[in-house]
């Protein structure tokens, strides 16, 4: 029997993940609905937006009975592009609600790529936070919304030291993707260094201080960290040379949700 996606767009993106896990599937929610499943407590209304498709990020290698529990859970595949590219990322369609479900297999690569697949084991619906700020901020031409989820998570997640998967904002696992990575780093401390002053527009001084305290640790800690010679060696180059690839276009849309 297949079931039907609730109109509904945050109570279906918890029906999704949890009929796909009691049909043996490992998915978990990224982009904008995963924030809004972390978010934990109430908060203030200038960070409430609106959401317009489900993403996911799934295990590689098993794609098969994921692809069968997506059509029984009332998605329509779009069965040309994943034949084509389902090793890496698959389409399909809540068709009653116009919406799309984009999802990723094993990593998740925009502007700059980050593997995903050891880290899916969270014991939650989504990934863990540091992963979800890593990727909302990989985007170069970041917008408005993207910006919005990362105060979100700021404010809602003290940062860390580690890098094992905690619900915090864990700097370890930063710094792991962009100590190697001239690029990585140089577009993730762009869009950090963007985030205060869009606190500050939208929440009250306290709060906005405490989101600005937090990117200041997480700014401080990157540069601290020990670089690679591959990223030292990128350095010198700059910005002369493009350091990011453009993001993928799906449809007519650049999925950055």
């Amino acid at each position: 029997m297949t079931d039907l996606p609730e109109s509904d767009i945050e109570a279906e993106a918890v029906r999704l993940i949890d009929g796909l896990a009691e049909r043996g599937c490992v998915a978990r929610l990224i982009g904008g609905l995963a924030i809004a499943e972390h978010r934990h407590t109430a908060m203030p209304e200038s960070l409430s937006r609106s959401y317009g498709d489900i993403d996911l990020v799934i295990p590689p290698h098993r794609t098969a009975p994921f692809r069968t529990a997506m059509e029984e859970l009332g998605y329509t595949p779009n069965k040309r592009f994943n034949n084509l590219r389902g090793d890496k990322r698959m389409l399909f369609y809540d068709e009653p609600h116009d919406r799309q479900i984009d999802v990723f297999v094993g990593r998740f690569d925009m502007c700059h790529g980050v593997a995903l697949a050891d880290r899916l084991d969270t014991g939650d619906r989504t990934l863990f936070p540091s992963d979800l700020l890593l990727t909302k901020l990989q985007v170069v031409q970041i917008n408005r919304k993207d910006l919005i989820d990362a105060v979100t998570l700021l404010l809602t997640h003290d940062v860390v030291d580690g890098s094992d998967g905690v619900d915090a904002i864990e700097l370890g696992r930063l710094i792991r993707i962009t100590s190697g990575d001239w690029g990585w780093y140089t577009t993730l401390t762009d869009n950090l260094d963007r985030i205060p002053d869009v606190a500050r527009e939208l929440l009250e001084p306290g709060l906005a201080d405490l989101v600005a305290g937090r990117v200041l640790r997480l700014r401080d800690g990157l540069e601290a960290a020990p670089k690679s010679l591959k990223w030292k060696t990128r350095s010198k180059i700059g910005r002369r040379v493009s350091w990011y690839e453009l993001p993928e276009e799906v449809g007519q849309t650049i999925v950055t949700r």
